[in-house]
């Protein structure tokens, strides 16, 4: 499991995370939401081992992550940036080989299975000879999980986590959902666990195992997708009423923000 164990962070003199526990468990995924400034972000750099907590601890697989290296961490989880700098003159073959370069000494055919495996599951296999500069940004977001499916596909740790920061942004609802869609099928399909910090609370409902809500740097809710997606809950959380819509046909809910408050 990747855990938080009531991690707090400090940052510039001010508390942005406070007591904060959380687990991710292999073949899950978990969505993190809340209002802007809520710190689902800055979780995601303590998850990733990026910052470290000023108190409590992030633990992977029962060890501090401090503890591990630089080469142990690439070989347990890999992190889809929400703005990563990549040159556009790149093919998209590239860039997903990109997610080998913390994996030196592994030979070029496991390289090139571990390419051919994660551009297969991104769904991105036929963006292969394309550069970066001709695709759209639902493409580039494709190609961006792929490299990170590389990464982990290329350890042989039996537990690994893939965190992703806004991967939906700037994506119309359609290629949000997808994404998000493929993502749920990949941790089923690979084992693999999943964090998402999204905007969407459709996508959340839609696609969750478990959901987090933060607010002003606090666990505000935290369980299973179902029970913390519900619109009193939600409505308290992010200060703005709610309509829910169903379907007569379906188990299908949606929720839209009603204007005026």
């Amino acid at each position: 499991m990747l855990e938080a164990r009531h991690a707090s962070l400090i940052r510039q003199g001010r508390p942005v995370l406070d007591d904060i526990s959380l687990a991710l468990r292999p073949g899950e995924l978990l969505i993190v939401l809340g209002p802007n400034g809520a710190g689902k972000s800055s979780l995601l750099k303590l998850l990733s081992g990026l910052w470290r907590p000023d108190s409590g601890e992030i633990l992977l697989d029962g060890r501090p992550l401090m503890e591990l290296g630089s080469l142990q961490l690439a070989a347990r989880r890999a992190v889809m940036e929400q703005h990563p700098q990549t040159p556009l003159d790149w093919t998209a073959e590239e860039l997903v080989a990109a997610g080998a370069y913390l994996h030196p000494t592994l030979d070029r055919r496991k390289t090139a299975s571990a390419i051919d495996q994660a551009l297969e599951l991104a769904s991105a296999a036929y963006l292969r000879r394309r550069r970066l500069a001709e695709l759209s940004g639902g493409e580039k977001q494709k190609l961006q999980l792929a490299r990170a499916l590389c990464q982990l596909l290329l350890s042989e740790h039996p537990e690994r986590y893939l965190l992703l920061d806004e991967p939906t942004a700037a994506l119309d609802f359609a290629l949000a959902d997808a994404l998000m869609a493929q993502v749920r099928t990949l941790c089923r399909q690979t084992g693999i666990g999943a964090l998402a910090v999204v905007h969407d609370l459709n996508l959340a409902l839609r696609h969750a195992d478990q959901a987090l809500l933060l607010n002003d740097g606090r666990v505000a809710g935290y369980g299973a997708a179902a029970d913390m997606m519900q619109r009193e809950r939600l409505e308290q959380v992010y200060g703005v009423r709610l309509a829910e819509l169903t379907h007569p046909d379906q188990p299908w809910r949606a929720f839209i923000p009603l204007q005026g408050g």
